[in-house]
């Protein structure tokens, strides 16, 4: 079971709550998620994640399966309500890029950073990974390196469409 404490932004699995129970606006502040070539290269990279003193808690990997079962379930449990709040909020380029990614697939490595210093450590750790693309979601800013775009940018993956 996830830890308390960290409320992923991502998932819609047993582990995680149920959507009325989140938040209206997407928030993945205090994140940073690392894209990677495939789920065994994320599970690498999350090891070396642990190796540099991240729990367990603090660390989820996504498949590319997992991520675009995500995104239909998730979608499909939205009201008219949150179809409505999500039309107005949501970030096109952010959906693009990881659903773009997933659909290619790769995998997605999800990473609890409560602040600056904690996500440059997560950087410094995944160094040796053959990441693809690095977001990370921080208090103040959104800060991207982006060593790979997807190859496919969607319609349906775009702001008021497929809903």
């Amino acid at each position: 079971m996830a830890d308390p404490d960290v409320v992923w932004p991502v998932g819609t699995s047993d582990r995680d709550p149920a959507l009325a129970d989140r938040p209206m606006v997407f928030d993945a502040t205090g994140f940073l998620v690392a894209v990677l070539p495939d789920a065994d290269e994320a599970r690498r990279a999350a090891a070396a994640l642990r190796t540099a003193g991240f729990a367990d808690r603090e660390l989820r990997v996504f498949t590319a399966e997992e991520i675009l079962e995500d995104r239909v379930r998730y979608t499909a449990a939205r009201n008219l309500p949150r179809r409505v709040v999500a039309a107005l909020t949501e970030d096109e380029e952010t959906i693009a890029l990881y659903y773009g990614h997933a659909r290619d697939g790769r995998a997605a490595l999800w990473v609890h950073t409560p602040d600056d210093d904690v996500a440059e450590r997560a950087i410094r750790a995944l160094s040796g990974s053959p990441t693809l693309h690095v977001r990370h979601f921080g208090h103040d800013r959104q800060s991207d390196f982006v060593l790979q775009h997807p190859s496919s940018d969607r319609p349906e993956d775009r702001k008021g469409r497929s809903r």
